[in-house]
């Protein structure tokens, strides 16, 4: 497995369909999967000296949209591109679009929620490191999400919508 810091968001616009498919599900993935790992261990740390039942539910709400998002895409949406890519032809539905782009949208809010209550909590000296940590894993889970939403619309998803309905994903 290619190690994450290997990988640079800009460069997997020049691969085929099929290679950026297979980086994002066996590399780009499993790192932000294992740093929302990251995240639930801090909440776990902070759990001896605050409340972080709601914390610890919107952690899971993301790791589920997440997960949800990463199944759909690797067993419905990228084996369909890979055969319209075979075939050189474009989508008459946009569902296998929009159902992922659904889970990547509910994940996007959620971890906005997680960002807001990780900053209303009070910061000490003993919980300075374990909140700093979260919110910058929730930072860089979000901007990677979002480049790689941007990267897979812009220079992917795009050959292969055909429907009007597509076009605003």
């Amino acid at each position: 497995m290619v190690q994450y810091t290997d990988i640079h968001l800009e460069d997997l616009k020049n691969l085929s369909i099929q290679s950026f498919t297979g980086v994002l599900i066996n590399d780009l993935y499993p790192f932000l999967f294992s740093e929302l790992d990251k995240v639930e261990t801090c909440v776990e740390n902070l759990r001896n000296d605050y409340d972080v039942d709601v914390l610890s539910s919107v952690n899971k709400r993301i790791y589920r949209e997440f997960d949800e998002m990463y199944r759909k895409e690797k067993l419905v949406l990228f084996p369909f591109l890979l055969k319209l890519d075979e075939e050189n032809k474009k989508s008459e539905s946009c569902a296998p679009f929009k159902t992922t782009k659904q889970h990547y949208t509910n994940m996007m809010q959620a971890i906005e929620n997680a960002k807001a209550i990780v900053a209303d909590f009070f910061v000490s000296s003993l919980n300075i490191q374990c909140l700093e940590n979260i919110q910058y894993a929730l930072q860089g889970i979000q901007d990677n999400l979002t480049n790689i939403q941007q990267l897979k619309d812009s220079h992917f998803y795009k050959k292969y919508k055909s429907c009007s309905g597509c076009s605003n994903l």
